[in-house]
């Protein structure tokens, strides 16, 4: 049985009529007439009594109209949805990033992918350092990644997407509170709450060398596995906490935020994706959604 000739029977069987049936169907009446035999020969049974007045459907006609219209209409959802595969409006989207994404470009940058796409499935994962997210667009557990450093494999693609300032995050009683700008140099007595440096290298060794070139090395007192977890310790009174601009949006009672000099310090935020990414439109969906920063 073809699809052709189910779709024949259906509009012959909402028309009951062999010359409006074969007119919308854009075929020779005799076309219609052989196609409707061949599929009665195939299911050996009578789909349609034809008179020089009339036409109606038999027992069996009706039977297989009812389920035609379930076929025919799963076929077309099938269709529709490979060509919204291939244009990227469907699909699974795993993205990694490091918080500094999470708070600052890819929610606007998801709200525009869903707008356009809303049948697309996202799933965004938080890592602490980039060359987990390396390792996940090699090994296809990741499409695109948000992060610091890029080693610098031809495989992978990678696009600049900002030079981020920091800021400090203080207890709310600190004498610094108020100040509308902080030198790095001034935090020297501080000291710090920091990520153990395991879990974020790169990032822990951005902060630690901006402070050696400013004539200090930090002295890191708590550790926190997450950023919740050092303002928790900010909060107590441990120390001071150096952390990218994005974060600013995260605030807790018990702290405050104050900028430092961005001339003192500054990290790049690089988006990430596999050379081969076309074999995922909706990778290419995504991109045109994320912005081109600065």
């Amino acid at each position: 049985m073809e699809f052709r000739q189910l779709r024949s029977f259906v509009v012959l069987a909402e028309e009951l009529h062999f010359g409006r049936a074969a007119a919308r169907l854009g075929i020779a009446q005799p076309s219609l007439s052989q196609q409707l035999q061949q599929l009665e020969t195939e299911l050996a049974t009578t789909l349609v009594h034809r008179t020089s007045r009339h036409v109606t459907l038999t027992e069996a006609g009706e039977l297989l109209l009812r389920g035609a219209h379930r076929t025919l209409a799963e076929a077309e959802r099938a269709v529709d949805a490979v060509h919204d595969l291939k244009a990227g409006r469907l699909g699974r989207l795993v993205i990694g990033s490091l918080g500094a994404g999470l708070n600052g470009p890819l929610p606007g940058a998801i709200r525009r992918l869903r707008q356009a796409n809303d049948k697309v499935t996202v799933e965004l994962r938080q890592f602490s350092d980039s060359a987990s997210q390396e390792r996940g667009l090699l090994d296809g557990t990741l499409d695109i990644a948000v992060l610091r450093q890029v080693a610098g494999d031809r495989a992978i693609v990678t696009q600049h997407l900002l030079t981020e300032p920091f800021l400090v995050y203080l207890p709310a009683d600190h004498r610094f509170v108020g100040r509308a700008e902080l030198r790095l140099a001034e935090l020297a007595e501080e000291t710090f709450v920091s990520w153990p440096r395991h879990l974020g290298p790169s990032f822990h060794d951005l902060v630690t060398d901006a402070c050696h070139q400013h004539g200090f090395t930090p002295a890191i007192e708590g550790l926190g596995d997450s950023l919740v977890a050092q303002l928790a310790l900010v909060a107590a009174g441990v120390g001071v906490c150096v952390q990218a601009m994005s974060n600013a949006t995260l605030r807790r009672e018990g702290t405050t935020v104050v900028p430092l000099r961005p001339s003192d310090i500054t990290a790049q935020l690089h988006l990430a994706y596999r050379h081969w990414h076309h074999d995922t439109p909706v990778v290419d969906a995504f991109l045109a959604c994320m912005p081109r920063l600065s």
